[in-house]
């Protein structure tokens, strides 16, 4: 699970990514996460939210609220809590590089000839 803070309107949340917060999403929108680009606004929004809800649950913004930004700001701070969720999905999903024991073995005898 990856877990990081957004603002929303002035106000700080927790926010998480893992399992919970794909499942989330696509009960928000009736769609995959797997097939959705994400360039709709409205997409975006929902990750945002399901990464709340994922987290705690118990403090969600309003859906209204960001449906209706009606400030620069917000739109600037909706965006920029998108980017950091995306983010933390790009970390779930990253598999680590992982050297085969052969190769690093090799290696090892490669370094000790020089």
């Amino acid at each position: 699970m990856i877990r990081k803070e957004i603002t929303l309107n002035g106000k700080t949340y927790p926010a998480c990514f893992y399992m919970k917060t794909i499942l989330g999403y696509e009960e928000i929108t009736g769609n995959s996460f797997f097939t959705n680009d994400f360039s709709q606004l409205r997409d975006r929004i929902a990750l945002i939210v399901a990464a709340i809800l994922s987290a705690d649950g118990k403090e969600e913004p309003s859906i209204d609220d960001l449906m209706n930004a009606d400030t620069i700001e917000l739109v600037k701070e909706i965006l920029a809590a998108y980017n950091i969720v995306s983010a933390m999905a790009v970390e779930f999903f990253t598999v680590p590089d992982i050297e085969p024991k052969e190769e690093a073995e090799k290696q090892e005898r490669n370094d000790q000839k020089n």
